[in-house]
């Protein structure tokens, strides 16, 4: 595995312990347990297939992968500070067209995820001027922009050949996103019944969710959609 998906599966393995540490405050509610089941197959499964890779991923499907991470995190920064800026100058128009979220995002296709990044930074363009206020520059913008050029460039191109061990090679990227399909659109949103019940059990979880870069010499957490910047502690991708 490369450093990115090391990081990712690092997240899964911290989330799943947490949900088995505190077992007996979700056990009763099936949904949970069904979808900790489901969590914990697919982390065995790729734990399964990288035991049996012995080269790093390569090829399209692992560069579309990462870059498509890394694309809707920072579309969603940008979306979040427009959303921001919408309620408080009441432009009903641009807070209908910037109301998004990691599991919208994460349901589109390619083409429309595009769409969606190109709408996002032209928005933002517009709105440079305001945006100052919420720490949006136009470096920010032109990240975003050269992810959309990324990702044009990984959603098109051809599957090239693996150099080795190329059917597991080629199954990581999707079992990645299959388990992080789980904690976006299911785990997530069934937390959010501890919110105000257990405040203390639901912010524990949050801290599980966020990725923790460990290629450096010291961790970084990375919440959804982070800059430089400080941001509060959200579930991750």
């Amino acid at each position: 595995m490369n450093r990115d998906q090391l990081n990712r599966t690092g997240m899964f393995s911290t989330v799943s312990a947490y949900m088995n540490t505190n077992k007996s405050l979700w056990s009763g509610v099936k949904a949970i347990s069904d979808t900790v089941d489901d969590l914990d197959s697919g982390i065995a499964d790729i734990s399964d297939s990288a035991g049996k890779q012995q080269t790093p991923v390569t090829g399209a499907a692992a560069q579309k992968a990462q870059v498509r991470h890394s694309y809707e995190e920072q579309i969603l920064f940008i979306a979040d500070q427009l959303a921001a800026f919408a309620e408080v100058s009441s432009d009903a128009e641009l807070a209908g067209k910037v109301e998004l979220s990691l599991s919208s995002l994460d349901k589109l296709a390619d083409d429309d995820l595009e769409e969606t990044g190109t709408l996002i930074a032209n928005l933002a363009m517009l709105k440079l001027a305001d945006l100052a206020d919420y720490g949006i520059t136009q470096a920010d913008i032109d990240a975003l922009k050269s992810l959309t050029t990324q990702f044009h460039a990984a959603k098109t191109s051809p599957r090239e050949a693996v150099a080795s061990r190329s059917g597991e090679t080629n199954t990581l990227p999707d079992k990645i996103a299959e388990v992080t399909s789980i904690l976006r659109n299911r785990l997530d949103k069934l937390m959010t019944r501890f919110k105000t019940s257990n405040a203390q059990f639901y912010t524990g979880y949050l801290t599980a969710r966020v990725v923790v870069d460990r290629g450096g010499s010291a961790a970084k957490a990375k919440p959804v959609g982070a800059t430089a910047k400080a941001a509060p502690v959200q579930p991750s991708a």
